[in-house]
């Protein structure tokens, strides 16, 4: 897992030094702005740019670098390694190859776009206190812990279209690991030796906590019936047979606005960056001609799939 989050950061952090990597002005230096941290053939990376590309990181990768300063010599070293290989692929002039200035051209757009939406989107939004403390009064009902149960159970399987035979046969066999439970046997440890449900098995048989609608009718009505400790009679799904111990009840709560306002400020901040956005998307479209066809979409999806359209 370590491994994964290393290499996601240095293919994250090199996508955003392909996006922003640039040759300072020769006085940068002279003006004291700020020391280079690394110089490659005239292309240099100061702290600040350096920092700052980690701070445009997602907040994941940001806590990563925070927990593992050595990730910071890696993505320095990365850094190196892509000028290096820019800085030759420059002398082969692979910048005037067609492919490469499309999409050069494509992650410039989405840089400028980035910056535009910083500029006029992002930096004017701002949401008060007051917004947020009435979105919460006006909206209570939202912030509603639903009750919820944990449980344990164990599951006596019947395969499908099974007949009367089998199903009389899978309802005794649970209620013989019923009769055990009931004399004192450990619940969780039958659920290990009995149970048919891969998922919940080698847990004991604990499906942790649940609010209504997240399981099939028949077991939910059961689980929720039952009071903390009982065990109930075996339930009937379309699974098999259930044997369901009830091993704690939340009760339905009211979440407090300490709890969820700062959820609430970044909902109403998107819903104002989404107005901002979507107001100045349809001026541009009247500024600058655009044209989409969206049906080719179809035409490529039915060649993707022909059994002639590659190896």
């Amino acid at each position: 897992m370590k491994n994964k989050t290393t290499a996601i950061l240095i293919a994250a952090f090199a996508a955003l030094c392909l996006l922003s990597t640039t040759c300072p002005s020769a006085d940068a230096k002279e003006k004291g702005a700020d020391k280079v941290l690394a110089e490659v053939g005239g292309f240099k990376l100061t702290l600040k740019e350096f920092n700052d590309q980690i701070a445009s990181l997602p907040p994941q990768l940001q806590m990563a670098v925070a927990r593992n300063p050595q990730l910071k010599e890696q993505l320095l070293d990365r850094w190196v390694q892509l000028t290096l290989m820019a800085k030759e692929a420059r002398s082969k002039n692979l910048q005037d190859k067609p492919a490469v200035k499309k999409r050069i051209q494509d992650m410039t757009n989405a840089l400028l776009a980035q910056e535009f939406m910083r500029e006029n989107i992002e930096d004017k939004v701002n949401v008060t206190d007051k917004e947020v403390k009435a979105y919460y009064e006006q909206h209570k009902s939202e912030f509603q812990e639903p009750a919820q149960v944990r449980a344990r159970h164990i599951l006596v399987k019947v395969p499908a279209n099974a007949d009367k035979k089998a199903w009389a046969e899978a309802k005794k066999k649970a209620e013989k690991i019923r009769a055990k439970a009931l004399k004192g046997e450990d619940f969780a440890k039958l659920a290990k030796e009995y149970s048919d449900d891969p998922g919940s098995k080698s847990r004991g048989g604990d499906l942790g906590y649940f609010q209504k609608g997240r399981m099939v009718p028949e077991f939910e009505k059961a689980a929720f019936s039952l009071k903390v400790g009982q065990i109930s009679q075996p339930v009937k799904t379309t699974f098999g047979y259930h044997i369901i111990k009830l091993e704690d009840k939340k009760p339905s709560r009211q979440e407090s606005f300490k709890d969820v306002q700062q959820r609430i400020r970044q909902q109403l901040t998107r819903e104002k960056q989404r107005k901002i956005r979507d107001e100045i998307i349809a001026k541009l479209k009247k500024k600058y001609p655009v044209e989409v066809h969206k049906d080719l979409l179809q035409t490529n999806a039915a060649v993707s799939k022909s059994p002639h359209g590659g190896k």
